[in-house]
C-alpha cells in the first residue's frame, strides 16, 4: 500500500539541510567522540494530583518496557530482573499478573517474537514463553540499551554506540559502531511495500534517525529529529514517528532516503508512543500532564482525535493488536493501564 502524501509541508528543505553523513563498517572503528551530540532528553516528572486514569488499572511494579504476544502482555520491571505476564489485561475475569524472575540481571528491553518474548541484558538474550518459562542464550553484550528483531536476525543497540546483529541462537554476525548511542531500533514491516525491511537507529545523543543496511553496514542519509528526541515507533507503512521530548513535538520520517514528512506540536514532555494500525492512530503520552493524546494519521497530517488521563510517569505504551486495547506502563509503579479502543470514536 502506498503511503498518502498529504503530510505537513514546509520543512523538507530544512530537514535535508540537516542531513548527517556516516560511514558503515563491520568493526567498531568509528570515533563516536567526534559526533555532534547534546545531553539526551528526559521525560518531565509527572504530577501526582491529576485526573483518575481512564480504563482499567491492574497492579504492576515500576516498568520500562511492554510487549504483546497473543493475549499476553509482558511488562519489564524497572529492576531489570523481572518480567510480569498479564493475560488479556483490561478484560473480564482475567488471571492475576504473574511476575517471572529472569535468569540474568540488568535486562533493558523486551519485544514480542511470534508466540513468545525476547529480552536482552549484559549476559545475553532471554526467551520468555507465555507460560512463564525463561531460558538464557549466553552472549556477553557491553551496555545493552535496545532490542529489535528483523526476520531471523536479532538487533541489539548499546549505550556505547554499537549496533550488534545476531542470529537467533546468539551468533555474532555483524557489529557496527560510530553512533553515540543506539536508544531504539526501528524495522519497517513487510506491509511497508516501499521501504519494507528498512532498519533505522534512533540516537538520543545526536537526536537523529539514522538508517543502516544491516547486511553490509552501509549508512544511508540520516536526519536530525528536533533538539531532544527520545522514543520512536514504526507503523505499517514504514513511517517512523518520533517524540521530541525537549521541544514538545512529534516528527515523522519516511522514504529512501528518509525525509521529514511531519512536525506537530504536542502537550508538554511527549515521551512514549504507540501505534494502532487498525485505525491509523498514533498515541503520544505527556508525562508533564499525565495524558495520552490520539492523533489520526489516515490523511497524512496529524489530527487530534481525543485525550485520556493516564497513570503517572508513563514509560512505555503499546496497542494490543488482537483486542485493540491501549496498554500503558508506569515508571513509578502506578500500575498497568488498559484502555478500550472505543475511548476514541472512529
Amino acid at each position: 500500500m502506498r503511503v498518502r502524501t498529504r503530510w505537513t509541508a514546509g520543512l523538507m528543505a530544512a530537514a535535508v539541510g540537516l542531513t548527517l553523513v556516516a560511514c558503515g563498517s563491520d568493526a567498531d572503528d568509528s570515533d563516536s567522540s567526534k559526533l555532534d551530540t547534546l545531553p539526551p532528553a528526559t521525560a518531565a516528572q509527572s504530577p501526582t494530583d491529576t485526573a483518575r486514569p481512564v480504563g482499567t488499572v491492574v497492579p504492576q511494579a515500576a516498568a520500562t518496557a511492554i510487549a504483546v504476544a497473543g493475549s499476553t502482555a509482558a511488562v519489564l520491571g524497572a529492576d531489570g530482573r523481572t518480567v510480569t505476564l498479564h493475560t488479556a489485561p483490561g478484560g473480564e475475569h482475567t488471571a492475576a499478573p504473574r511476575p517471572i524472575p529472569l535468569p540474568i540481571d540488568g535486562v533493558v528491553d523486551v519485544v514480542a517474537v511470534g508466540d513468545h518474548f525476547l529480552a536482552v541484558g549484559p549476559k545475553g538474550l532471554v526467551r520468555i514463553d507465555v507460560d512463564g518459562r525463561a531460558g538464557l542464550t549466553d552472549v556477553p553484550i557491553d551496555a545493552p540499551l535496545s532490542l529489535a528483531v528483523d526476520g531471523d536476525k536479532v538487533l541489539v543497540g548499546t549505550q556505547k554506540g554499537v549496533l550488534l546483529v545476531l542470529s537467533m541462537n546468539g551468533e555474532r554476525l555483524h557489529e557496527y559502531g560510530g553512533y553515540a548511542r543506539v536508544d531504539d531500533i526501528l524495522v519497517a514491516p513487510d506491509s511497508a511495500s516501499e521501504v519494507s525491511g528498512q532498519v533505522s537507529v534512533l540516537d538520543r545523543a545526536q537526536s537523529a534517525v539514522l538508517p543502516i543496511d544491516i547486511d553490509n553496514g552501509d549508512r544511508k542519509a540520516s536526519l536530525r529529529a528536533g533538539n531532544g528526541s527520545t522514543n520512536a515507533v514504526v507503523d505499517r507503512f514504514g513511517r517512523i514517528m518520533v517524540t521530541g521530548t525537549r521541544d514538545d513535538e512529534i516528527y515523522a520520517f519516511f522514504g529512501e532516503p528518509i525525509i521529514m514528512r511531519l512536525r506537530h506540536p504536542t502537550p508538554a514532555s511527549p515521551f512514549a508512543l504507540a501505534y494502532d494500525e487498525k485505525r491509523d492512530l498514533l498515541w503520544v503520552s505527556s508525562t508533564a500532564e499525565n495524558e495520552a493524546v490520539a492523533y489520526d494519521l489516515s490523511r497524512g497530517d496529524a489530527r487530534e482525535r481525543g485525550r485520556i488521563a493516564t497513570v503517572g510517569q508513563v514509560t512505555a505504551m503499546t496497542v494490543d493488536p488482537t483486542s485493540g486495547r491501549l496498554l500503558i506502563a508506569s515508571g513509578r509503579g502506578d500500575g498497568l493501564q488498559a484502555v478500550a479502543p472505543d475511548v476514541v470514536a472512529p
